[in-house]
């Protein structure tokens, strides 16, 4: 390289220290920015949407409340989460990208007077935040401006969605607040009269009927039903709201005989939800409405929703077919499609007995046997078949699939699959099941049998994650080097 060339070429790396040492770490010279004061979200009091949705919302005490500008004596209790929400994007919005500052381009970006939505946000008693928000930006976001300014801005977040929402999108939907562990007992009343409590135990989870509670012979009660009656109570959230006329008793069929549901807890509180008429539609596809003592709004569920909560005794029946605890168990047979299927327990290990003689290759995965009997132990009939009906009627003499569980010490537990069960919800397949649970006959998912009928299948051991190219898996290339290596490795010592 000629000497003139090493001379520039060393003049010019000494410049390019000089101008690196001495710049600005941003520059900010003449870079239009949008800047928001901080906002300390306990310190927010008010947040008022105009324009494209007028919405105030405003604090009152611990909480929040929502009001329709038009109508300002109307007040509605407001989510606190959607209200939080909105102020924590607000504070997002850090460095958009500035646009353009032409006023007559405001009307393209819908934040002009005509479509932009307003958003003041008062606070501490500083000065209010003032924002126009606009049509949606490109690769998401919104436009934006501060409120008297030109300066159009693409900011990338949440803001938009999170404040962009009508009167009744602020409202509260939670119909009540409970805690299942807090409930004592729960009282559900029939518009026929009749009425069912189930008693909380002393443990979660734990339920029972009230001393009393007559029941049909042979009835088994399900704490597990009980415990998700109480789940979905405690988690009801409402579609949409009902008002003025629509809301009266009369037009809700909360004026007559109807459905209640009652929550007492354990420090003596009760919350009372009654429900309104049911619709006539045939799909589930109505709403019902539903009021809580105490509470002047009226709500609306789904219907299907709404039907999850008019249960009767029937409902709380214990469906399930075999009674067992997985690791008391020491012997496993299943038969289904012609296949048998023999699993013994061998000390702390499983071994298959029949078939005697295993396909070539198969290798037995003693954690499938674990998971097959947690599935028979949580095994449910979709329903009990009422009258009587004989094995032959059934198909139960030559079963089209069996399971015998054995327990050391107690007697062999069984369950028999038939034929089709007549009565199954229109799209669907049931079978007669009955087993030595006790003596009546239910129907269970077609469903069962073909799961049964796999075979060894449901017990052989799985091959391996298949490895890429060059020996490294796929799916675990954004781990760490040397825990990839690590992992690879052992998965390759286990092959």
């Amino acid at each position: 390289m000629k000497r003139g060339t090493l001379i520039a070429l060393g003049a010019f790396a000494v410049l390019l220290v000089l101008v690196l040492a001495t710049r600005e770490r941003q520059v900010s010279v003449g870079v239009r920015k949008l800047e928001l004061p901080k906002l300390d979200k306990a310190q927010v009091t008010e947040l008022e949407l105009t324009g494209a949705r007028n919405a105030t919302l405003r604090k009152e005490g611990e909480g929040w409340i929502v009001v329709d500008p038009g109508k300002p004596d109307t007040k509605y209790t407001a989510d606190e989460n959607l209200v939080n929400g909105a102020i924590e994007a607000l504070g997002e919005v850090k460095n958009p990208d500035f646009v353009t500052d032409r006023a007559e381009r405001l009307a393209e970006y819908e934040l002009d007077d005509a479509k932009g939505l307003k958003l003041k946000v008062s606070h501490g008693g500083g000065p209010a935040v003032e924002l126009v928000l606009g049509k949606a930006a490109r690769n998401g976001g919104v436009y934006l401006r501060k409120a008297g300014s030109n300066d159009v801005f693409a900011h990338q977040g949440r803001l938009d969605w999170s404040v962009r929402k009508e009167v009744k999108d602020w409202r509260k939907r939670q119909i009540v607040a409970l805690e299942v562990d807090k409930l004592s007992q729960l009282v559900l009343r029939s518009k026929e009269g009749e009425s069912l409590t189930l008693k909380a135990g002393a443990n979660p989870g734990e339920w029972s009927l009230a001393e009393g509670t007559q029941t049909p012979a042979g009835f088994r009660f399900s704490s597990q039903a009980a415990q998700q009656f109480a789940q979905q109570l405690a988690s009801l959230y409402a579609q949409d709201f009902l008002e003025g006329d629509a809301a009266a008793d009369s037009a809700t069929g909360l004026a007559g005989a109807h459905d209640s549901v009652e929550a007492q807890l354990k420090d003596g509180k009760k919350v009372v939800v009654h429900l309104g008429r049911q619709p006539e539609a045939k799909d589930g596809s109505g709403s019902v409405a539903v009021r809580v003592e105490g509470d002047a709004q009226v709500y609306q569920l789904p219907q299907y929703t709404a039907s999850q909560l008019r249960k009767r005794l029937v409902d709380f029946r214990d469906l399930g077919l075999l009674r067992f605890e997985p690791q008391k168990v020491s012997k496993l047979k299943l038969q289904a499609g012609g296949k048998t299927v023999v699993v013994v327990k061998e000390g702390e290990g499983w071994k298959i007995t029949e078939p005697q003689k295993l396909p070539d290759g198969f290798e037995l995965e003693p954690s499938q046997v674990g998971m097959q009997l947690a599935w028979l132990r949580d095994l449910r009939a979709t329903r009990l078949v009422e009258g009587q009906v004989s094995d032959g009627q059934a198909g139960l003499t030559s079963p089209a699939a069996l399971v015998e569980v054995t327990v050391e010490g107690e007697p062999v537990q069984t369950l028999r699959l038939g034929k089709e069960a007549p009565g199954a919800a229109s799209g669907t397949k049931e079978l007669y099941a009955r087993s030595t649970i006790d003596a009546f006959t239910y129907a269970v998912g077609e469903g069962v049998r073909a799961r049964l009928a796999q075979g060894l299948e449901l017990f052989k051991r799985r091959a391996p994650p298949s490895f890429a190219g060059g020996g490294q898996m796929q799916g675990l290339d954004s781990l760490p080097p040397d825990v990839r290596r690590q992992l690879e490795a052992q998965l390759r010592a286990g092959q």
